[in-house]
C-alpha cells in the first residue's frame, strides 16, 4: 500500500485505521479530500497525509497575490 499513489474507500480506512462507514461519512460530509471516477470513490495519498497533517481539515490553496 505505501507505493500506491491512489487509494480506494477500503485501502483509506486500512491506512487511518477506522472503520469504511467513517471513510463513507467523511465523504458525505465533504471532510475528507476524494474525488470520483465514475461511481468509484478515490483518494489521493499526498492529500490524504495533508489533510492529517492538517487536524483533519480541508486547506485549499489559495494564491499569493503581490503586495504594493
Amino acid at each position: 500500500m505505501e507505493n500506491n499513489k491512489y487509494m480506494d474507500v477500503k485501502m483509506v480506512s486500512n491506512y487511518l485505521h477506522v472503520s469504511r462507514a467513517l471513510i463513507y461519512k467523511l465523504v458525505s460530509l465533504g471532510q475528507i479530500p476524494y474525488f470520483k471516477v465514475g461511481s468509484r470513490t478515490i483518494f489521493e495519498r499526498n492529500q490524504i497525509d495533508r489533510w492529517l497533517r492538517n487536524n483533519c481539515t480541508i486547506v485549499e490553496n489559495l494564491p499569493v497575490f503581490p503586495k504594493f
